[in-house]
């Protein structure tokens, strides 16, 4: 049943707009009950099939008292919008008529920011929308006497082909490689350089990020990074009913492995800790050949005290894909992570590890759990440094990157099932 109150939109729509976009969603009604008797089966309860939608399932024809009434409907509303389309054919940028299917899709305001790059792929993407929307209002206008409710099997063809993408990503996403899964600490997240598997990490490019130049302090002038210092080799996605802390001084974990080498390998650990009634932790770790010695800030920052590195120590979070609200209240500002959270340090052999405790500010909570509801439809973007605060600390350089893609709390490793093997 479909029911409509066009009384509250009467002073904001003409009558052509309100007409036309009945018709619009009686085509979109008139899909859905395409698809539930193509698709239908017997998955559906019978009573989320009734009138018409229950007739065509069962195959059984309506009365006629009813077939005539359905048909005397069609005719005035076709010879009303034949009327209203002589006297005053409506434009796309004029009323909501001119919405296309495209529009049903999450739209986010785009974020024009100094000094950020535009993608390839975006601009590919945007030139094909514009595309699309411009063969739509051709369409429109050559049909602007036909009543769109023929519009019916392109959009039931349209989710069709909607499933099956739907079928396909999740088989790629099966056939990516959970053998490159290890349960141990370190490995427990795929890694995913096409960025296509769910529930993956890959390094993000550094130039999405601005780093202080090297005269900041004379001109203020912030660029584009153009590396890390360190790489990024794991990351872990644990779940468990404490909070988890040092977890790369856990045995047969990844830095424990080269511990036991006694290698040039140096590991930076930052494990972002949940709380909940289940606690989750994501790891990052990332690792460096060559000695501290050679970066002075850095050197400073591992052996430095608590205070020093809780006013160095820099978060940028960029959400790449996603929702708008999200996006607004994540930001893309860089924020000094000791000032506002809880971090307390772990210094091993070959590590030093950062447990940043995001139940310690009721803002930061809010933000993440929000961030948690629309999980798994974010790909987000962080990058983290030591701020530069003198000259001869400049220009700034990120410790590393990363890039989370359709994360999912399903998916969250047990550190029981890890610490059991």
């Amino acid at each position: 049943m479909l029911s409509i109150d066009w009384k509250l939109w009467r002073t904001y729509l003409p009558k052509t707009s309100a007409r036309s976009m009945t018709i619009r969603m009686l085509g979109r009604v008139s899909a859905l009950k395409e698809l539930f008797r193509a698709k239908g089966g017997d998955q559906f309860p019978s009573e989320f099939l009734t009138g018409e939608v229950e007739s065509l399932q069962t195959g059984e024809e309506q009365s006629k008292p009813e077939a005539d009434l359905i048909q005397l409907e069609d005719e005035k509303m076709e010879d009303a919008k034949m009327e209203d389309a002589k006297d005053a054919p409506i434009s796309g940028s004029s009323s909501l008529v001119g919405l296309n299917d495209a529009s049903d899709e999450f739209f986010d305001v785009p974020e024009p920011t100094k000094g950020e790059q535009e993608r390839p792929q975006d601009k590919k993407q945007e030139k094909e929308d514009e595309e699309e929307e411009e063969e739509e209002e051709e369409e429109e206008e050559e049909s602007s006497f036909v009543p769109k409710l023929s519009t019916a099997a392109d959009f039931v063809k349209k989710l069709h082909g909607l499933t099956t993408q739907k079928k396909g990503y999740v088989e790629l996403q099966d056939a990516s490689g959970d053998s490159a899964i290890s349960n141990c600490y370190g490995s427990t997240l795929l890694k995913d350089l096409t960025g296509n598997a769910a529930c993956s990490w890959a390094a993000s490019d550094p130039s999405l990020f601005l780093v202080r130049g090297p005269n900041y302090l004379k001109d203020n002038q912030k660029n584009k990074a153009k590396g890390t210092m360190m790489e990024m080799v794991g990351a872990d996605w644990l779940q468990s009913d404490k909070r988890e802390d040092d977890l790369a001084g856990r045995p047969g974990g990844v830095v424990q492995k080269y511990a036991a080498q006694d290698g040039p390998e140096f590991f930076f650990v930052i494990n972002i800790q949940v709380p909940g009634t289940t606690t989750y932790n994501l790891s990052l770790y990332y690792m460096t050949k060559t000695p501290l010695e050679e970066s002075v800030l850095l050197e400073r920052f591992v052996n430095g005290d608590d205070a020093f590195r809780n006013s160095r120590f820099k978060l940028i979070p960029y959400i790449s894909q996603g929702s708008w609200l999200v996006k607004q209240s994540v930001g893309r500002k860089a924020c000094l992570v000791g000032q506002a959270l809880e971090v307390n340090y772990f210094r091993g052999k070959n590590y030093l590890e950062l447990d940043i405790d995001v139940g310690s500010s009721t803002v930061a909570r809010g933000v993440v759990n929000l961030v948690l509801g629309y999980l798994n439809n974010l790909i987000v973007e962080m990058a983290f440094l030591i701020q530069a605060n003198t000259e001869d600390e400049l220009p700034e350089v990120l410790l590393g990157t990363c890039k989370l893609t359709h994360m999912d709390t399903a998916k969250a490793v047990s550190v029981d099932s890890i610490n059991n093997e």
